[in-house]
């Protein structure tokens, strides 16, 4: 069967004269990307701050990214290695690994359309950076044992434990033995996990995605997977970075 397919300038023409027709009714069409979560959103709010959008993360969300990365990830990693990151939003910390990566391969893996389509233009051109839109639960990745080093910033702080459990077995399939993934969770055990909680129930209109999970449980789970723990690093936002072994 015969198939034939739109160019982006064909689209964009039918898009124009449409919202030409639609402009006198205050309407206009847009496009809608599937699975959209927060990159959008963020972009707004920047726009409206009148910052560079990873500027605005870094100030609104208190991630000092580079910093952070220096202290868990570069000293892991070198320009060679395989890494991937899981879920990196507007690329507050992608951007800097982009950099890192020269000779190896950067998978950046995310379930939002929006997110991948807008990193695509938003980072400088690297032949080893690769991009994946996923299922939201697993990697897409066909092969195991090969990747030196997952990592995953705040979004561990916004999934039940389900969704944990099922990514980190997929990190501990596709790791090296000695491999490492790097994420960061909101520990209820902790006085700042706690405060976290208690500070985020008392606003007008909470986040009511955040998830808490103990150490215990975190530990757990790392270990039955496994995986060792060898860092835990606490973020200035009340997070705690886990630094997790493949054994």
């Amino acid at each position: 069967m015969k198939t034939t397919s739109v160019s982006d300038s064909m689209i964009t023409s039918i898009k124009r004269g449409i919202n030409a027709i639609l402009s006198p009714l205050d309407l206009q069409i847009t496009r809608i990307y599937p699975n959209q979560a927060c990159t959008l959103q963020w972009l707004e709010e920047a726009k409206q701050a009148g910052m560079e959008i990873n500027e605005f993360i870094e100030k609104d969300q208190l991630k000092p990214a580079l910093r952070e990365l220096e202290k868990l990830v570069f000293p892991r990693i070198s320009a060679t290695s395989r890494i991937c990151e899981l879920g990196p939003g507007s690329g507050c910390y992608t951007r800097h690994l982009n950099n890192k990566i020269s000779q190896g391969e950067f998978h950046i893996v995310d379930i939002d359309t929006f997110a991948i389509e807008f990193l695509k233009s938003y980072l400088p051109n690297n032949p080893a950076t690769h991009f994946h839109l996923n299922s939201g639960t697993s990697l897409p990745f066909e092969s195991d044992g090969w990747l030196d080093l997952g990592f995953c910033t705040s979004m561990f702080t916004g999934v039940n434990l389900t969704y944990f459990y099922r990514y980190l077995q997929e990190f501990s399939r596709v790791l090296k033995p000695g491999g490492f993934f790097v994420f960061d969770h909101f520990d209820i055990s902790t006085d700042a996990g706690w405060k976290v909680l208690i500070e985020n129930m008392a606003k007008k209109d909470p986040v009511y995605a955040y998830n808490y999970h103990s150490t215990e449980t975190i530990d757990k789970v790392v270990s039955l997977l496994g995986f060792k723990i060898v860092d835990r690093y606490p973020t200035i936002r009340g997070s705690v970075f886990i630094t997790a072994q493949k054994l």
